[in-house]
């Protein structure tokens, strides 16, 4: 299969300083001797370095960032840049092993209850994409079970100390677990400092319909810490990784470079396969915007047979314009809600998904002026 791709280039909705560049630059695991240059000659700039750090750690890129100037250029960072770089990539990769030894734990809890759990993000796709644990900016665990199996999963959590972020009474949790604007239920631990999230669906309903049903008749063996997990395949992945980032309007770079670092590095996708799940669920537009994305920003290939389907669909070219201006702005934006909704509605192929999405919007325009009347 022929693929599209094409090299990082300053898209004309895309900041243009160079930190934004250097960091795009490193946003990958594999570099060319062309990019590795291009590096090179991007940290002889004048470089505001705070700013680099702040935003590649806002965008989750930090171990990216620190990884690749590793291992290309590490004596041309300025000392204090290049030393507070590694202590947050060394801090990183110690909290990612710590949840790793947390999540391992609460699965094997859950395994003696007979539930299955399918680790959601986090560590296990840092080590199923990246193949380093440390190369993934994560704080939180998410673990994905059927509904029926969340309030067991509840009472393995008290059992542990954490506690749900939220106080509902019995029948409130019923109502909680059934409202399709509701995806996952969280908890607190206190002592360590962790808040899990028990996901039954990918996203509320309103974004996409995946629930874990959906899903756990395919579900595959992977290897993690020398014991045997399930895990999603490649794609199942990538449409859901789409849904999670279309979900915030694709405000984390990081997101995007999940998706970039599984097709690189999983030449055998069966995108067939891939367009025909994100066709049944409703999310076919999503995905493709998402793939645009990464070959606009991170210079993906992307096989030209989808290309051409991605291209065909005006709508995915314009989304990306309106989301590729505030990937970097100069100055704090506003909160725009506006903006969002219209974005919801349009990143929706289906008339039927448009309308729920609005229906939503519009429940919580009016729980909103109720609570402010």
């Amino acid at each position: 299969m022929k693929t599209f791709s094409k090299p990082y280039t300053k898209n004309q909705n895309i900041n243009t300083r160079p930190e934004v560049e250097l960091l795009l630059s490193c946003a990958r695991t594999q570099i060319d001797d062309e990019r590795a240059q291009r590096i090179k000659s991007l940290v002889k700039e004048d470089i505001d370095w705070q700013y680099l750090i702040a935003t590649a750690y806002r965008h989750k890129l930090m171990p990216l960032l620190y990884n690749s100037l590793n291992k290309i250029c590490a004596n041309a960072v300025p000392n204090e840049a290049f030393n507070q770089l590694r202590e947050l990539f060394q801090r990183n990769a110690q909290r990612n092993l710590f949840l790793s030894g947390e999540l391992l734990k609460i699965l094997g809890l859950l395994k003696e209850r007979g539930i299955v759990a399918l680790p959601y993000k986090g560590q296990v796709l840092a080590t199923a994409i990246y193949g380093n644990l440390a190369l993934r900016q994560s704080g939180d665990l998410d673990v994905m079970v059927q509904q029926p199996d969340v309030l067991e999963f509840k009472e393995v959590l008290l059992s542990l100390g954490y506690q749900p972020e939220i106080k509902l009474t019995p029948s409130q949790e019923r109502a909680f677990l059934q409202a399709k604007t509701e995806h996952s239920y969280n908890f607190f631990n206190q002592d360590k400092a962790i808040l899990l999230e028990i996901h039954w669906r990918i996203a509320p309903k309103y974004t996409c319909p995946i629930e874990a049903k959906d899903l756990w008749d395919k579900l595959e063996p992977f290897a993690f810490f020398g014991t045997t997990i399930p895990n999603l395949s490649l794609e199942d992945w990538l449409p859901i990784l789409c849904v999670h980032g279309s979900r915030h309007r694709w405000e984390v770079v990081g997101w995007l470079a999940d998706i970039a670092e599984l097709i690189r590095n999983h030449p055998g996708i069966n995108w067939e396969k891939v367009i025909a799940q994100s066709n049944k669920f409703g999310c076919r537009r999503i995905l493709f915007l998402g793939l645009f994305l990464v070959n606009e920003l991170l210079g993906v290939s992307i096989p030209t047979e989808v290309w051409q389907r991605i291209k065909a669909d005006s709508e995915v070219t314009s989304l990306a314009d309106s989301v590729c201006k505030d990937f970097f702005p100069e100055t704090d934006a506003p909160e725009r809600f506006l903006t969002t909704t219209i974005y919801q509605i349009r990143v929706r192929e289906r008339l039927q998904d448009k309308l729920l999405y609005l229906e939503s919007f519009l429940l919580w325009l009016r729980t909103r002026e109720n609570t402010f009347s």
